[in-house]
């Protein structure tokens, strides 16, 4: 069993230690490679899950299998299927139902 060393004994051996440092071996930079490429390929997994798991709820994404993903990949068939002037056309209906709903709530208000 190991003997107790006194805190005056820890501090002087911290600020003068008795062995200098020469170095790591081979066997523990191998463990430190190797410990560093563990935690990068759970990080990596990690963050592929979570990409993942973001498409896959995502409900505009394409890919989705729920209901709404359904009908994201029909909107965006919808949206890759419009040239420039329907959107043209598209913008300018809706602005003109917009100014009507307007117009009707401010004859509403009256001073």
């Amino acid at each position: 069993m190991k003997e107790i060393k006194s805190k005056e004994q820890i501090a002087q051996d911290i600020v003068s230690p008795k062995n200098e440092f020469k170095g790591y071996t081979i066997e523990e930079i191998r463990f430190q490679r190797a410990l560093l490429a563990m935690e990068a390929d759970f990080s990596k997994t990690k963050l592929i899950k979570s990409w993942n798991n973001l498409q896959k709820f995502n409900p505009l994404s394409p890919s989705s299998t729920s209901i709404p993903g359904k009908a994201g990949s029909i909107a965006l068939k919808l949206v890759n299927g419009l040239s420039y002037m329907d959107y043209v056309m598209l913008g300018w209906s809706l602005f003109s139902g917009a100014r009507k709903v307007f117009s009707f709530f401010k004859k509403g208000k009256k001073k």
